[in-house]
């Protein structure tokens, strides 16, 4: 992972904690600093790893929850094998 796939995972996690969940589109609209695949990769690494919970939603969008143990804590990449 670079620097940059970790901040923009801080940056996603801290918006969830903030707001709690949304959709992939309001992610992409509160974050105009992060282009879309940089948090679509994010999204996709965090839940794959567990942090995030996805939920597809009707028209082609995903609905995006911070994981329980995510919630409430600060955030810890998950470490590599």
């Amino acid at each position: 992972m670079t620097a940059i796939d970790v901040s923009a995972e801080d940056v996603v996690v801290e918006m969830l904690q903030r707001t709690g969940s949304c959709s992939l589109d309001d992610l992409v609209i509160q974050l105009p600093n992060l282009s879309w695949s940089e948090i679509f990769g994010a999204i996709d690494r965090m839940s794959r790893d567990g942090r995030l919970l996805l939920r597809r939603l009707p028209r082609a969008t995903y609905h995006i929850t911070l994981s329980c143990n995510m919630r409430h804590s600060a955030h810890h990449p998950a470490k590599e094998a």
